[in-house]
């Protein structure tokens, strides 16, 4: 269930990614690396997965069933375009999701959104034409989603 619920976050930000539109931006494990993305799960985590240069997936010791950590990217021509696919990001389905939570945060890129349910909680920001998503499991406190997100800016 729990990699049901990342490989669902991940199909959905996939699908909306698609190739991404030019070279420039650093692979997503290095803009989150493991460090990173182990003190957002609060255990060592090592990249699980890393289907594309905009997608890298980082595991707990215990497999799908520990801890997880989970970065997407996605450009788009425009800081509008990016602007206007930004709700859609956050939310890509238009479906009531009891005990889903959202809450938009200043300070962190051109505009961002934490997200939370029962069983994962995430950061979606935007800087001019770039979607960036982190994922966790199990949820992560806003602070640490803030932080994470603070140091992937500070790559880009």
């Amino acid at each position: 269930m729990i990699r049901s619920a990342l490989t669902l976050c991940a199909t959905t930000a996939l699908a909306m990614a698609g190739p991404p539109q030019r070279p420039s931006i650093p692979d997503a494990c290095q803009l989150l690396t493991a460090q990173d993305a182990s003190r957002l799960a609060g255990v060592p985590v090592t990249p699980s997965r890393h289907s594309a240069a905009f997608n890298c997936t980082y595991q707990g010791a215990g497999g799908p069933a520990s801890n997880g950590v989970e970065i997407t990217w996605r450009e788009f021509a425009d800081a509008a375009a990016a602007h206007a696919a930004f709700p859609r990001w956050v939310l890509p389905s238009p479906r009531p999701t009891p005990g889903l939570t959202t809450t938009p945060v200043s300070g962190i890129g051109d505009e961002a959104t934490v997200v939370h349910n029962p069983i994962t909680s995430g950061i979606f920001f935007r800087r001019g034409a770039l979607l960036v998503k982190i994922g966790t499991h199990p949820p992560a406190a806003d602070a640490a989603l803030k932080t994470a997100a603070r140091a992937v800016l500070g790559r880009l």
